[in-house]
């Protein structure tokens, strides 16, 4: 993840349920480059950033090859905006957007 004032960050995701085609539920953390968890206090983040998040993600088959994302997170979305979950979110679905939008145009 990238703040807006340029700092990178990094967080590392487990798996814990995957359903094909309907649903994700998974963990992520704060991580360091490599993948490896580390605590948020080593990040200089307050003390009531928390130290993962479960996540379940739902997809649903509109028709037409139209999907409805669901996004469940664990954290009130106005903890999540301070704490910068939002942001990191918005990242990843942007970066999934452009691999889905790459696989079609490979169609």
């Amino acid at each position: 993840m990238r703040a807006p004032d340029g700092q990178e960050g990094w967080n590392a995701v487990e798996y814990y349920e995957i359903v094909p085609y309907e649903k994700i539920v998974s963990l992520m953390y704060f991580s360091d480059s490599e993948g490896n968890k580390i605590d948020p206090a080593e990040l200089g983040l307050e003390n009531e950033a928390i130290d993962g998040a479960y996540d379940v993600t739902i997809f649903e088959d509109l028709g037409n090859g139209q999907t409805k994302l669901t996004f469940i997170g664990n954290e009130p979305l106005e903890s999540a905006k301070n704490s910068g979950q939002m942001e990191g979110w918005i990242q990843i679905l942007d970066k999934v957007a452009a691999v889905v939008a790459e696989l079609a145009q490979a169609k």
